[in-house]
C-alpha cells in the first residue's frame, strides 16, 4: 500500500472536513424544510377556517397537502444526497448506482409534486433526464449491481 504524503494527507482531512460541513448544512436544510412544510400545512388549515367540515371540503386543503407531500418526498431526495455526500467524505469515491438513482429520484418527484412550478419545457427536460436515467438504470442494471458489490467490497476491506 502507498503512503500518501503529509500534504495529500492534509488535503484530503480539509476536502473531508468541507464535505461534513455541506452534508450538516443539508441535514439543516432537510429538517428547516420539512418543519416549514409542516408548518404551512398547520397554519394554512387554521387560515381556511375553524370548522372541521370547511376544512376537510377546501379546495386549498389539497394544495396544502400537495405542499406537504412535495416537501416530504424532496426530503427523501435529501437523504440521498447526504448519504453521497458522507460516503464521499468517509471513502472519497462516489458509487455511480447513488448517483443514477437520485438522478431519476429527484426529477421524478418534481414532476409529480411541482409541476405547476415549472414551465412545460422544464417539466419534458425533467422527464426526459429522469427517463434516460432509468433505461441507463435498468440496461446496465447487471453492471450497477456488480460495481455497488465491488464499491462494498473496497470499502468494507478498508476498515
Amino acid at each position: 500500500m502507498k503512503k500518501e504524503s503529509l500534504v495529500a494527507e492534509v488535503m484530503n482531512y480539509v476536502v473531508s472536513g468541507y464535505v461534513y460541513f455541506v452534508a450538516l448544512t443539508l441535514v439543516l436544510y432537510m429538517v428547516s424544510s420539512l418543519v416549514a412544510g409542516v408548518l404551512a400545512l398547520v397554519t394554512g388549515i387554521f387560515d381556511i377556517s375553524s370548522s372541521a367540515k370547511v376544512i376537510l371540503s377546501a379546495p386549498e386543503r389539497s394544495v396544502l397537502e400537495l405542499g406537504l407531500l412535495h416537501t416530504i418526498a424532496f426530503t427523501i431526495v435529501l437523504v440521498k444526497a447526504y448519504k453521497i455526500l458522507v460516503s464521499y467524505a468517509e471513502t472519497r469515491h462516489i458509487n455511480i448506482k447513488f448517483l443514477v438513482e437520485i438522478a431519476i429520484i429527484a426529477p421524478t418527484i418534481e414532476i409529480i409534486f411541482n409541476s405547476r412550478n415549472y414551465t412545460l419545457e422544464v417539466n419534458a427536460l425533467f422527464a426526459t433526464f429522469a427517463f434516460a436515467n432509468l433505461v441507463a438504470y435498468l440496461f446496465f442494471h447487471k453492471t450497477f449491481k456488480v460495481i455497488n458489490a465491488d464499491y462494498c467490497k473496497d470499502n468494507t476491506s478498508k476498515d
